[in-house]
């Protein structure tokens, strides 16, 4: 008798416990009557971040080592269709020949090339660049070869499944 009692007070205090995470659960949850929005510190390491464990957050790692993939490979493109003034200069191509190689291979150059600079990857003149307008503008690849090299060994190691 006191087994079956015991059975049913551990049964009852399972059933409690998934009551409180749902309804600490449903406090987040946007769609839900109970949510309460809770002030950010826009300082904070979480803010704009995707809760830690969630498929937003896979979703978000994954975004993000494609979109380095695309500036390591636009990065490649410099490398091998720029040229160097004299030994030793970086490797530059202008943003005319660079957008009629590199559209062949992805429709998000200017994008591609935005992003890069934040990265300190590349280089060039101006905020934003339009195709036909902007042609002559010099695109500077800031990356020594080996340094390009390194970045795609460590990001292939670091993404093995792509």
């Amino acid at each position: 008798m006191s087994i079956a009692c015991a059975r049913i007070d551990k049964t009852i205090f399972k059933f409690k416990e998934m009551e409180q995470n749902v309804a600490t659960q449903s406090k987040d949850d946007v769609y839900s009557k109970d949510f309460t929005q809770k002030k950010m510190d826009k300082s904070s390491s979480e803010y704009g971040r995707p809760k830690p464990g969630t498929l937003t957050e896979q979703r978000a790692k994954k975004a993000a080592a494609h979109v380095h993939r695309e500036m390591l490979t636009l990065c490649e493109v410099v490398e091998d269709y720029g040229k160097q003034e004299k030994e030793g200069d970086p490797i530059r191509i202008t943003f005319g020949r660079l957008f009629t190689i590199y559209v062949n291979i992805s429709d998000k150059v200017v994008g591609t090339l935005l992003r890069a600079r934040k990265h300190k990857m590349i280089d060039f003149e101006g905020e934003m660049l339009f195709q036909k307008r902007d042609d002559h503008v010099i695109i500077t690849l800031l990356l020594s070869g080996a340094q390009l090299k390194e970045a795609i060994r460590a990001h292939a190691a670091a993404n093995p499944k792509e």
